[in-house]
């Protein structure tokens, strides 16, 4: 089933996105589950993986039986009886979703499909829909060229609407400020993500990860210390490989510029540039707790998130 919000996007509908729209995501976002992951070889080589330990409150130990994860195993109580033991947990009642979300200038942006910030409006909205018809939580921020909104986390309604909303609005603004190229927005984004974050949270973080500094790295990595933490890396296909010996008209829905791609060297160094920017994000996969997630401007957000989150 592919979702609707993506189905046949033409015209304005390739630059924005509007609260009916996000509304309809409903009955499709009841197809995910947010307990769930699936990897790719990229990422361990594992096939299938869930949240383990987190969104989990300890209930009980028991003697270990022939198939318990051995991650689970109760090393204290295994040492003080001499026989293993292994740790039974059961499912929060409530679990805490936040969404960083960037509507920085670059994100205004595709050759091919939906507009990325359109595309992030759009994951954002089926994982806003299910925290909420799981009976979770849900929260987040949106940061663009100059500032941030924080929504702190509410149940039902009370923290899904505020949120589809600002997701519409965000992505029809007409006029955008000169974009910030020394990241300030985002780093104290994602500063901030530290500060409201509880531990056992969910997160996700939706950008293309311009200017991604070593501090906001850092504090990536800190967060998934307590938290389960989701990068979504959102690219244009023209960022990914430039075609050969043209000049290419590009926008961001308010300025238009040529691409030359007849010189050669330049055409390596912008493909090198993007090939950085990605491998960078999905490095930091390489943590524990840290989830790569990719989505083109030209894919369907709902079959992107099924490949992952599945029940």
């Amino acid at each position: 089933m592919t979702g609707i919000a993506n189905t046949k996007r033409t015209g304005e509908q390739c630059v924005s996105v509007t609260l009916p729209e996000l509304l309809q995501l409903e009955n499709s976002a009841r197809q995910l589950s947010l307990t769930a992951l699936r990897f790719g070889r990229s990422q361990g080589g594992q096939n299938l993986s869930r949240f383990l330990g987190r969104g989990m409150e300890f209930a009980e130990s028991r003697l270990y039986q022939s198939g318990d994860d051995i991650r689970n195993i109760d090393w204290r109580v295994t040492a003080r009886t001499g026989k293993a033991h292994t740790k039974l947990f059961t499912v929060e009642k409530e679990r805490e979703v936040l969404l960083c979300l960037d509507m920085r200038t670059p994100m205004h942006f595709a050759t091919q499909g939906s507009f990325k910030s359109v595309q992030a409006s759009l994951l954002s909205g089926y994982i806003s829909w299910n925290t909420f018809q799981a009976g979770n939580r849900l929260g987040g921020m949106i940061f663009d060229d100059t500032s941030h909104v924080e929504f702190r986390p509410k149940l039902g309604k009370r923290g899904l609407l505020p949120l589809l909303q600002a997701l519409a609005e965000k992505t029809t603004i007409t006029k955008r400020p000169k974009s910030n190229t020394n990241s300030t927005t985002m780093t104290h984004a994602i500063s901030g993500l530290t500060q409201v974050a509880n531990p056992g949270s969910l997160i996700f973080v939706i950008s293309d990860f311009r200017n991604l500094t070593q501090q906001a790295e850092d504090q990536l990595i800190q967060i998934a210390r307590h938290c389960d933490l989701c990068l979504c890396f959102l690219f244009d296909p023209l960022e990914e490989m430039l075609p050969k010996n043209g000049f290419f008209p590009v926008t961001d829905g308010n300025a238009e510029l040529q691409l030359n791609t007849f010189d050669k060297q330049n055409l390596l160094n912008y493909q090198n540039q993007f090939a950085l920017r990605k491998d960078k994000v999905k490095a930091l996969s390489s943590h524990r707790h840290i989830h790569f997630i990719e989505c083109s401007t030209q894919e369907d957000c709902f079959e992107v998130l099924k490949q992952h989150f599945y029940k």
